[in-house]
C-alpha cells in the first residue's frame, strides 16, 4: 500500500489530503489540513485583477507547509491544483512558477469545468448510494462549481460561475453584523450571477434532482446544524447528512444578525470561516431556490478526492500499458 497527497490552493483556502491508495483507490485517510490563504479577499484583485505580493506569500508559505506535511507523512507523489480567483488573476502565470521555484512544487491551473469535473468525481466517489438525476455543486472562495447529470445514459454537464464566498464578502459586507440594505444588495447580486448563469436546462430545472454541496460553508452549515465540535469535523461524520432548505434558513436568520465576535465561537463553526459565513449561506439558499431544491446531501469529499482519484487512474492505465 503506497500514500499519496492531493492539494487545493483555492480563493480562501490551501487544502491537503494525504491518504493510503491502492489499486488505483483511496484506501483511508491519513491527514487533512486546512491552512486560510485569503487570496479571494485580496483588494488588490478587485483594483487591478493582479494578486498582491503579499497574497502570494501567504499562498506559498502555505503550501510549503502543506508539502513538508504530506513527505513527512511518507507521500509518494503530491498534486497539487490552483483554483477560483487565482484562474482569473492576470500574474496566475508568474504566480505558478515562482510557486514552482520555492517549494518545488507543479501546481496545475484547472479550469472551472475541470473543478467541477473532479469536485463531482470526489463527491459522488463518498456518496455512492446516490442515482441521477443528480446535481453536485461546490462553493468555493471565489467561483461555484457545478455538475448535472439527467440519467445514467445522458451526457453530464459542466459549469462554473463567478460566485465566491469570500469575493461577496469583500465586495458587498463591510458592517459587522450587515446591515438589512447590504443584504438586500447581496442577495441581488446573487440572483443576478445565477440568472444569467449558462445552466444546462434554462427552460425547465430538473426533476426530482438529488444535490450535494461541498466545500467549506457547506461544511459548517452541516456542523452547526448537527452540532459537531471543530475537532470532529470530518468525512467519516458528515459525509451523507441532510439538510432542508427551512434550517438552513433558521442558521442564516441567526448568523446575519450576529457580529463576528459571536459568530466565531458558534459550534461547528471556525473563526476564519466566520468571516465570509453569511454571504457563503446565502449563496446556498439561493442556489437552492433558483434549482428549485428544497434538500441538500452534504459531501466533506470533494476536489481533493477527486483530483487524488484522477491521478491513480491514469498512473493505473499507464502502469498497465507497460506490462
Amino acid at each position: 500500500m503506497k500514500t499519496a497527497a492531493s492539494i487545493d490552493l483555492g480563493s480562501y483556502t490551501a487544502r491537503l489530503l494525504v491518504a493510503r491508495v491502492r489499486e488505483g483507490q483511496i484506501i483511508e485517510s491519513v491527514a487533512r489540513e486546512r491552512i486560510y490563504v485569503h487570496i479571494g479577499n485580496d483588494p488588490s484583485l478587485l483594483d487591478s485583477r493582479l494578486l498582491s505580493n503579499a497574497a502570494q506569500s501567504r499562498a506559498i508559505e502555505a503550501l510549503r507547509k502543506l508539502s513538508e506535511q504530506a513527505l513527512l507523512l511518507g507521500a509518494n507523489a503530491i498534486q497539487a491544483v490552483a483554483t477560483g480567483v487565482i484562474r482569473s488573476a492576470g500574474n496566475r502565470e508568474q504566480f505558478i512558477d515562482q510557486i514552482k521555484k520555492e517549494t518545488g512544487l507543479n501546481v496545475r491551473l484547472i479550469s472551472g469545468i475541470e473543478e467541477a469535473s473532479l469536485t463531482a468525481k470526489g463527491a459522488l466517489w463518498a456518496l455512492k448510494g446516490l442515482g441521477p438525476p443528480l446535481g453536485v455543486f461546490d462553493l468555493g472562495g471565489g467561483s461555484t462549481e457545478f455538475f448535472f447529470q439527467q440519467d445514467q445514459e445522458s451526457e453530464q454537464r459542466l459549469l462554473s460561475i463567478p460566485l465566491g464566498a469570500a469575493v461577496l464578502t469583500e465586495r458587498f459586507l463591510r458592517k459587522d453584523p450587515p446591515d438589512p440594505r447590504e443584504l438586500s444588495e447581496l442577495e441581488e447580486a446573487i440572483k443576478n450571477i445565477l440568472e444569467n448563469a449558462e445552466f444546462p436546462f434554462k427552460e425547465e430545472v430538473i426533476r426530482g434532482l438529488s444535490l450535494v454541496g461541498t466545500g467549506g460553508t457547506v461544511t459548517s452549515i452541516a456542523a452547526m446544524k448537527q452540532n459537531v465540535p471543530l475537532p470532529e469535523i470530518s468525512p467519516e461524520n458528515l459525509n451523507g447528512t441532510q439538510i432542508n432548505s427551512s434550517q438552513i434558513e433558521e442558521i442564516f436568520d441567526k448568523i446575519k444578525q450576529c457580529p463576528f465576535s459571536e459568530r466565531a465561537i458558534l459550534p461547528g463553526l471556525d473563526r476564519n470561516r466566520a468571516i465570509v459565513i453569511i454571504a457563503g449561506t446565502l449563496c446556498v439558499l439561493l442556489i437552492m431556490q433558483h434549482l428549485q431544491v428544497d434538500r441538500l446531501y452534504v459531501s466533506l469529499s470533494d476536489l481533493l478526492e477527486g483530483v487524488l482519484l484522477d491521478f491513480l487512474e491514469n498512473f493505473r492505465v499507464v502502469e498497465e500499458t507497460k506490462i
